[in-house]
């Protein structure tokens, strides 16, 4: 897959509300093959500059190779929790953004890339490793975290992460065939899903396919990609700079749920039990389109991987 080829989620939309202004800074926390960046760096002047960052080295490869004639474009290798404390990023922002960001955008989850990369071992569409990893020179491969767990465990992650009802017996199957020596690869741990839940019978039922959330489960649990989001979001905007603006793309509910919620805190809106009021909550953001923003039917067709984005959006107010 080339750079040149990959099509970003709800590119208007991102242009449209994340415009770079004259002059202005932008951070990508999920830089990718740089699909985002091209399109905002088409629409801004001469004087901006745009940092991204991506835990996946092969991914900023690929989007230094599209933006290579770009002077305006940065790339830095992090994972986007950890980036605010890098040595890079505040050299960066001193250079760039002395008074704070003016957009700040994220494209969560997996790429296409990492999909269509067996070699990643993200998809059970083809035969790989059994990887997962965003960043392929550290951590624990899946198969490596696979063989650490219980019962116990394994399903609760794949309830938690994958919301997958029958997270018990697939547990119990991943971990059988890991005993008997028979899981090794992306199809073999699919191979287990379906021992429980029959890939024909979703496929005639027209379902996703049943390894779907369990794939999910383990990805999400191999680079920890939800523990540090609340924490990034409430940095992300902190390094804003009044009425700068800021873009999360989430795929799944749970990603979603945690941008919504720190959006709205960060709003003034309190949702939580207990007595405390609204107004003792700091309002930061001014929600842009609150429910949320998702792709339009062309691209829902065109770009089957955008049918499950929605686009959360805020801009940064006077602290009040």
């Amino acid at each position: 897959m080339s750079a040149a080829s990959h099509v970003p989620v709800m590119l208007q939309e991102v242009m449209e509300h994340l415009a770079i202004p004259s002059g202005g800074a932008a951070l990508d926390l999920t830089l990718g093959l740089g699909g985002h960046a091209q399109g905002l760096l088409s629409g801004a002047d001469g004087k901006a500059s745009y940092l991204g960052v991506d835990r996946d080295g092969q991914a900023i490869s690929f989007a230094l190779q599209r933006l290579e004639n770009d002077k305006r474009f940065s790339a830095l290798a992090s994972a986007y929790e950890d980036v605010w404390e890098t040595a890079e990023f505040k050299e960066w922002a001193v250079a760039h953004a002395p008074d704070g960001l003016d957009v700040i955008l994220a494209d969560l989850g997996v790429s296409s890339f990492q999909l269509k990369t067996s070699a990643r071992g993200f998809s059970f569409m083809a035969e790989g490793p059994l990887d997962m990893r965003m960043d392929s020179e550290r951590g624990l491969t899946a198969l490596e975290w696979l063989s650490q767990q219980t019962e116990d465990s394994l399903a609760e992650a794949l309830s938690k992460y994958g919301e997958e009802r029958a997270s018990r017996p697939i547990s119990r199957a991943i971990l059988q065939a890991l005993k008997n020596g028979t899981l090794s690869t992306t199809l073999d741990l699919a191979r287990s899903v379906y021992t429980v839940l029959p890939r024909e019978i979703a496929m005639r039922k027209k379902q996703i396919d049943p390894a779907t959330r369990t794939f999910q489960a383990i990805r999400i649990a191999v680079n920890s990609e939800l523990v540090g989001l609340g924490a990034t979001i409430e940095k992300a905007v902190s390094a804003l700079k009044t009425w700068g603006r800021i873009g999360f793309i989430s795929f799944h509910s749970l990603e979603d749920r945690i941008v919504k919620q720190a959006f709205r805190r960060l709003a003034g809106i309190y949702d939580g039990p207990g007595r405390e009021a609204p107004s003792v909550l700091p309002k930061l953001l001014r929600l842009i389109s609150p429910g949320g923003i998702v792709p339009g039917e062309a691209e829902r067709n065109s770009n089957p991987p955008s049918r499950s984005a929605r686009l959360r959006l805020a801009q940064r107010v006077p602290c009040t």
